[in-house]
């Protein structure tokens, strides 16, 4: 039988896409709407085909049998006080990141898991990228051998393009900026390839934005993990172009995983609109070890360097990577004036993906290419 969901807070940037996926969602028979303003829960409601009713209390809606699960997406400040009163209904949750300004905030939230066990997940989503889990599993398998350092990159748009008005860019209510709200993913995922927690961190934070914001919009983070693996963020609102809000926006995104035998990596870059995410892995090809010695003395070499293991990612069915088809420019360490369309290799003198990412940039038409899946 298609269950009830409780979608509590219609105003988070990400509501209306939750909204489109509970409508989506053959699982899902009815929404029931929550938000302090009523008057845009009735909006919503008009709007929603699923909608089963607006309510402006929130006691008789969690405890009701109907309810199956709970969808929250409210200012972080208010997060852990709900998410208290859903877990204590006994209602299985989904709350939208972080969830708290702060650890000791969510702490309460903890207590009462341990008081009564629910399902409970935060919309880390980008864990069950396939592209991210393919990584993992290749780190996991051996391919880079030991972890040595973790290079993370968060880049969007500047707060401009995203409603500097709205409660995000309010430090009493989001508790952070870009940290909190976009970093978080990749701090989470450091912790998720490695399978390793962190042990230590230290933070430079900037609010560098003209607007009227008072949350960082720029971060550098360092931290090690408990494995000995140094690590690194620069999360930012950044990039000086592309589409408003917070829907097919525009990101600067890397993850590097290096290893003593070679690197995995996961990118995705555009200069102005979505594109798809690049990898440096040839499809079908599993990573090899690094020639030894021996071999490279057979074959007339002197010496040799341990060649890179190529990264976890093909390219997508039916969209592959390439530079948008515009006129040919040359990227100056890869020394070709035509686009690929290949995934490069981080092995040897292959174009790198900064080098793709440098001659995306560069290239007409970027705005154009599509993209599935992200960050938001």
């Amino acid at each position: 039988m298609p269950a009830t969901v409780a979608m509590i807070g219609l105003t988070h940037p990400h509501s209306a896409m939750y909204l489109d996926t509970l409508d989506a969602l053959d699982a899902v028979g009815g929404i029931a709407l929550y938000d302090q303003d009523t008057t845009t829960a009735r909006e919503v409601a008009a709007a929603c085909r699923k909608a089963v009713g607006v309510h402006d209390d929130l006691a008789p809606l969690l405890s009701s049998a109907e309810i199956a699960h709970a969808l929250v997406g409210v200012p972080t400040a208010q997060s852990p006080a709900i998410l208290v009163r859903a877990i204590e209904a006994g209602t299985p949750v989904f709350t939208e990141k972080p969830a708290a300004r702060a650890a000791a905030e969510f702490a309460p939230v903890v207590a009462a898991l341990d008081r009564r066990p629910v399902a409970f997940a935060i919309a880390y989503l980008n864990r069950w990228h396939p592209a991210l889990r393919q990584l993992r599993d290749l780190y996991r398998e051996g391919a880079i051998g030991r972890l040595m350092a973790v290079e993370l990159r968060m880049v969007t748009t500047q707060a401009r393009f995203r409603n500097p008005g709205h409660w995000l860019f309010r430090r009493e209510a989001a508790g952070g900026g870009i940290l909190s709200w976009l970093g978080c993913h990749w701090l989470d995922l450091a912790r998720y390839l490695s399978g390793d927690e962190v042990a230590s961190v230290a933070a430079q934070l900037a609010t560098t934005s003209d607007e009227a914001i008072d949350v960082e919009d720029t971060a550098a983070v360092a931290f090690r993990l408990a494995g000995e693996a140094e690590g690194s963020l620069h999360a930012g609102y950044l990039l000086a172009a592309g589409a408003p809000g917070y829907e097919g926006t525009s990101y600067d995104m890397a993850v590097h995983l290096r290893g003593t035998l070679g690197t995995l990596a996961y990118y995705r870059g555009n200069a102005g609109g979505r594109s798809p995410w690049t990898a440096s892995r040839r499809a079908g090809r599993r990573p090899r070890r690094a020639p030894s010695p021996s071999h490279n003395r057979r074959r007339g070499a002197t010496a040799a360097p341990p060649a890179s293991t190529p990264s976890a990612l093909s390219s997508p069915p039916a969209r592959a990577t390439r530079c948008p088809p515009a006129r040919p420019t040359r990227c100056a360490s890869s020394k070709s004036s035509t686009p690929s369309t290949r995934p490069t290799r981080l092995a040897g003198r292959s174009p790198s993906l900064g080098d793709r990412a440098r001659c995306r940039a560069t290239m007409r038409g970027a705005s154009a290419v599509k993209h599935a899946g992200g960050s938001r």
